[in-house]
């Protein structure tokens, strides 16, 4: 009898280091785990905000695009991409918050698409990576004249750009110098 019980003890003291050695495995595997799921949705979320910015640009270009192939002069055609791109243009820079001001961009867009100088303009609203926004509008003349639209956001993270193209109606119809 002294033979079990000597084997008994023996076992159940392997027994108990075995499953003490265990217990803090699981919580290792679970930091890992943790950890490799919270770098996983960060990089889904950036990923998701890099491609929102570069939607966003592309209809930024298409309504720079789309008001050149109307006939509209290029200071039009630079407040129309900038009015489609206030989703990715950075902070508000006018009118400053602190003036008071609460009420939405959405109503100072008609205004402002309607200013008619660059210092005007600037006067009505203005985002901080506006200035920052480079337009090319170029329009080609033949039997399908197109304009094209290419606009690069330049920011501190980084640099993104969006392009479209469309059929221009205008010269079909207008004098091109008309502004």
């Amino acid at each position: 009898m002294r033979i079990r019980s000597s084997r008994l003890a023996k076992t159940s003291i392997v027994r108990g280091v075995h499953l003490r050695c265990r217990a803090g495995q699981s919580a290792i595997e679970t930091v890992f785990a943790a950890l490799v799921v919270t770098v996983a949705l960060m990089t889904a979320v950036a990923l998701s905000q890099m491609l929102r910015a570069r939607i966003v640009l592309d209809h930024a270009a298409a309504r720079a695009a789309r008001a050149r192939s109307v006939g509209f002069n290029r200071f039009m055609c630079l407040k129309s991409a900038r009015a489609a791109m206030i989703p990715v243009a950075g902070r508000r820079t006018w009118p400053p918050a602190e003036d008071g001001y609460e009420g939405s961009d959405a109503a100072r867009v008609p205004i402002y698409l309607a200013s008619s100088t660059p210092a005007e303009a600037r006067g009505i609203l203005d985002y901080d990576l506006w200035p920052r926004t480079e337009i090319d509008i170029a329009t080609r003349h033949g039997l399908a004249p197109t304009a094209t639209a290419y606009l690069r956001l330049a920011s501190d993270d980084f640099d993104m750009d969006g392009s479209f193209e469309t059929e221009a109606h205008y010269p079909l119809y207008m004098n091109e110098e008309t502004p």
